[in-house]
């Protein structure tokens, strides 16, 4: 069942208020993947060869009008989003799944910092996903925070998610191990600059760990988001949804979907 902003603003107050927990969902639109360049994968998702061509690159969506379930980190999420004028963008992390552009969807929102287990695309096992999340944690951290990245930046922090991701023979190399993404279009090469990347994961010093969000569902494509965190004292921790920033959030999305609205109309 779906609630119109109204109804979830109040259950977002509650949330920041009183601190209850909850399975999250988020309804968002998917709007194109951009900047991208062009790449072959192998193993390549079926029913597609080794040959086939796919998009490499950063993937854009926009906060729906309705939404399912905003509580827990999806609430987190469309505060987030709301400050940025109902904009979201990430990476794929499921690469045998598709989605396809002006779409509606909703998707489970799971914070992975802390429950790695909650992108199946991890793997099964905790201590691989877990290894998975720092090695995406410190790509995120060096080089997945630029606001406006050009496409062969995009490309590579896509292909370098998805070598994390599927690789698994531990070693990371986009030209070898047990999946492999060749580069197809760039302005340069793209797919060295994602190898270099790959070679140093570790967090920066005295940079605050980001917080990973994953959207995940069981039929269409998965998606990491990455969010900067805060520092508080000498610990990295995500903002606190405090009763002023749930206020900002909710006053932040409703003259948005406002906006949207006469927008639509006119």
């Amino acid at each position: 069942m779906s609630v119109n902003w109204k109804t979830w603003a109040a259950m977002l107050l509650i949330l920041a208020c009183a601190g209850e927990a909850g399975a999250g969902s988020i309804g968002l639109t998917f709007i194109n993947d951009f900047p991208t360049q062009k790449c072959t994968m192998n193993p390549a998702p079926a029913p597609y060869s080794k040959n086939t061509q796919f998009y490499v690159g950063r993937s854009n969506f926009e906060i729906s009008d309705n939404q399912p379930d905003p509580t827990d980190a999806a609430a987190e999420l469309l505060a987030i989003a709301s400050g940025q004028g109902g904009l979201i963008q990430g990476y794929c992390i499921d690469t045998s799944q598709f989605v396809a552009e002006g779409r509606s969807y909703v998707w489970k929102v799971v914070n992975i910092n802390s429950d790695p287990l909650g992108a199946p695309t991890l793997g099964k096992k905790y201590s691989v996903a877990e290894a998975k999340v720092r090695d995406l944690q410190g790509l995120f951290a060096r080089h997945g925070m630029t606001a406006n990245p050009s496409a062969d930046e995009a490309a590579a922090m896509a292909a370098a998610v998805w070598e994390i991701v599927n690789e698994k023979t531990g070693s990371y190399d986009l030209s070898g191990g047990s999946f492999k993404v060749n580069q197809v279009t760039g302005d340069g090469n793209w797919a060295s600059m994602a190898n270099q990347w790959l070679s140093n994961l570790s967090m920066p010093a005295g940079t605050p760990t980001p917080i990973l969000y994953a959207l995940v569902d069981p039929v269409v494509q998965d998606f990491v988001v990455g969010v900067a965190a805060v520092q508080t004292w000498d610990q990295p921790v995500p903002e606190p949804l405090t009763m002023a920033s749930a206020l900002l959030a909710i006053c932040g999305l409703g003259g948005y979907i406002r906006r949207r609205t006469g927008m639509a109309a006119a």
